[in-house]
């Protein structure tokens, strides 16, 4: 069953905005679509996220089994449909929880993957519900557009973290400077707008990348043989944001 941190009686504008775009795009995965993520198959293929997003799962998953040789607890926010928590409970050694606030899709996760190292739950973070000093890893993939405070943000999940813990956010766009952040901002309003869900345009956000970098974030792909490898994209075009709690 889908825990709750927060209520959820009261109407979910995100969820309902969001859901409809990813209807229209065709992002929203019948079971099966779920189930083979993020492997790339026929029922994702004209999505090329996808081939991103596995390269980049694999990439992550392979450092935390580097850096983490015992249990550790994961917090997987923004976790969607649950693919990837499902992914990463397959550790047994893993403990992980799925927090979103699209009942829908958490509905979905709950209703596929059924581990005991893996839970899901619904709840607003920016209510401060989360336990103090419980994870030893946070990661955000692809789900940091849909927080406004970036600093806060941080702010509060650093507080979940454990001393030593880790924050991560992969598969998602930084800007460069204040240009690019309004130039991307205006290109999601008129995207939102030819959807015609112009409402969506207020629940995604532009974060700059001297933010996350001055809030204490290494990009562990700014690098020359990663960066060659999204240039040619085989990789994603985004950086991969650690912050690191002291320990």
């Amino acid at each position: 069953m889908v825990h709750f941190l927060t209520k959820s009686d009261e109407p979910n504008e995100l969820e309902t905005h969001y859901l409809t775009v990813r209807r229209l795009e065709g992002r929203v995965l019948d079971d099966m679509g779920v189930l083979a993520l993020p492997e790339v198959s026929s029922l994702n293929a004209k999505h090329k996220e996808w081939k991103w997003r596995s390269r980049t799962f694999r990439r992550f998953v392979n450092y935390l089994k580097g850096r983490y040789k015992s249990n550790i607890c994961i917090l997987d926010l923004g976790c969607g449909n649950g693919w990837m928590s499902n992914r990463m409970a397959e550790n047994s050694a893993w403990d992980v929880w799925g927090v979103d606030v699209n009942m829908e899709e958490l509905e979905q996760a709950d209703r596929l993957f059924s581990r005991e190292n893996l839970q899901f739950y619904f709840g607003q973070v920016s209510a401060g519900v989360l336990p103090e000093l419980y994870f030893d890893v946070i990661v955000l993939a692809a789900s940091i557009q849909y927080f406004s405070d970036f600093s806060q943000l941080i702010i509060a999940l650093k507080r979940s973290l454990k001393q030593g813990g880790e924050i991560h956010i992969i598969d998602s766009p930084f800007y460069v400077n204040t240009e690019q952040q309004a130039k991307a901002r205006l290109r999601t309003i008129n995207y939102y707008e030819k959807m015609g869900v112009p409402e969506m345009a207020a629940f995604y956000h532009h974060h700059l990348r001297n933010d996350a970098i001055g809030a204490g974030a290494i990009d562990r792909n700014n690098n020359f043989p990663v960066m060659a490898l999204q240039k040619l994209k085989y990789l994603a075009p985004f950086p991969w944001m650690v912050f690191k709690k002291p320990g």
